[in-house]
C-alpha cells in the first residue's frame, strides 16, 4: 500500500466524486482511478461501489474510512516531530488563498520568510473561499485564508482582520463625497463576482435586506478582467480598497467607501485540526499574523481593523 493511494481514498471516501476528488487535490481522474483499483486489488476486496450518483463505499470501504485519516495523521505528525527536532523551520508549506488577497499579501509575506526563514518553501494555491476551505479540510494545504467559514470542528479559524469594502469605478464616475450607500448607487450597472464568490453572496444579501435589487449585467471571476472592464466605464464594482489602490494612485479607477455597515468582511487564518502542523506551518502562521498587524497599523490596508 502506497501513502498517495491512502490519501486518495480518504478525499474520495469524503467526497464520493472522481471528478471532485481530481479537481481537489489536483490531479488527473484516470490517476485517482487507477490507484484507488490498486488498493482494492491489494486488499483483495471492493472499497467502492460505482453508481449513477458517484462513488459509495462497500463496508470494507467503511472500515478503512473509519482508520484511514488517523493513520496518515500520525504519519504526518511522525515526520513533522522528526523534523522539528533539527529545530530549524525548513521544507514546503502550502498556502491557499483568495485572488484580492493573493494579490495583496504573498509578495510582503514571501519577503519577510525570505529574510527570517529561508529554509521554508512556500506554495500559494489560488482559489475562492469555498474551494480553500474545501482544499483544507482534504489535506491539501496546511494555512489557509477565506471568507464565510461554516462552524466545523476539523478546522481551527481564527478572525485575522475586518476590512471595509468599497465602490470602485473608473476615473470621475463616483462623484466628491465620501461614502455612498447601495441605494445611491442602485441605478448604475454592476459588474461582479459570480455566486460562487463570497463577495457576491455578501453584497446580494445586503441588497436583498434593503429591499433593493441590483443590475448585474456582467459577472467576471477574474479580477484583473473585472478591473480592466471598469476602468473602462462599462459598469461599477465592490472591491477591498487594496485590490485597488495602485489603479487609484495612477488616476485610473475612483475608490469611495461603502457606508453600508453591513458590507464588510472578516477574513479567517485557519488550519486543519485533522493534519498537524509542522514547524514550518506554525512559522508562517505566526508571519502571516504579524504581517497584517504590520499592514493595518502603518496604514498600508486601507479600511482594515485587525481584530
Amino acid at each position: 500500500m502506497e501513502l498517495r493511494q491512502l490519501r486518495y481514498f480518504v478525499t474520495l471516501a469524503e467526497i464520493g466524486s472522481v471528478s471532485r476528488a481530481a479537481v481537489l487535490m489536483g490531479v488527473a481522474q484516470p490517476a485517482i482511478s487507477r490507484q484507488i483499483r490498486l488498493l482494492e486489488d491489494e486488499f483483495g476486496v471492493a472499497l467502492f461501489y460505482r453508481t449513477g450518483r458517484g462513488m459509495e463505499l462497500t463496508e470494507a470501504g467503511h472500515l478503512l474510512a473509519a482508520r484511514a485519516p488517523t493513520i496518515l495523521t500520525d504519519l504526518q505528525q511522525l515526520e513533522n516531530d522528526v523534523r522539528d527536532l533539527r529545530g530549524v523551520a525548513d521544507g514546503q508549506v502550502t498556502l491557499g488563498v483568495p485572488p484580492t488577497e493573493s494579490y495583496f499579501l504573498v509578495t510582503p509575506l514571501v519577503q519577510r520568510l525570505r529574510r527570517s526563514h529561508p529554509g521554508i518553501s512556500l506554495k500559494v494555491l489560488e482559489a475562492f473561499s469555498g474551494h480553500v476551505n474545501e482544499w483544507l479540510s482534504a489535506g491539501r494545504i496546511d494555512v489557509a485564508l477565506f471568507y464565510r467559514a461554516p462552524r466545523t470542528t476539523h478546522l481551527e479559524a481564527d478572525e485575522l482582520v475586518t476590512e471595509r469594502l468599497y465602490f470602485v469605478g473608473a476615473r470621475g464616475s463616483l462623484g466628491d463625497g465620501p461614502a455612498l450607500g447601495l441605494a445611491d448607487v442602485v441605478d448604475r450597472d454592476f459588474i461582479l463576482p459570480s455566486r460562487a464568490h463570497g463577495l457576491r453572496l455578501l453584497v446580494d444579501g445586503v441588497a436583498q435586506a434593503k429591499g433593493l435589487t441590483l443590475t448585474v449585467p456582467l459577472e467576471i471571476d477574474a479580477l484583473l478582467t473585472l478591473k480592466g472592464l471598469t476602468e473602462a466605464g462599462v459598469g461599477i464594482t465592490i472591491l477591498p480598497h487594496h485590490a485597488v489602490a495602485r489603479d487609484v494612485e495612477e488616476g485610473k479607477l475612483d475608490a469611495r467607501p461603502v457606508a453600508d455597515v453591513e458590507l464588510s468582511r472578516t477574513l479567517l487564518l485557519a488550519t486543519s485540526t485533522q493534519h498537524p502542523l509542522s514547524l514550518s506551518s506554525r512559522v508562517v502562521v505566526r508571519e502571516i499574523q504579524a504581517l497584517v498587524r504590520d499592514l493595518v497599523s502603518s496604514r498600508r490596508w486601507v479600511g482594515a481593523m485587525v481584530e
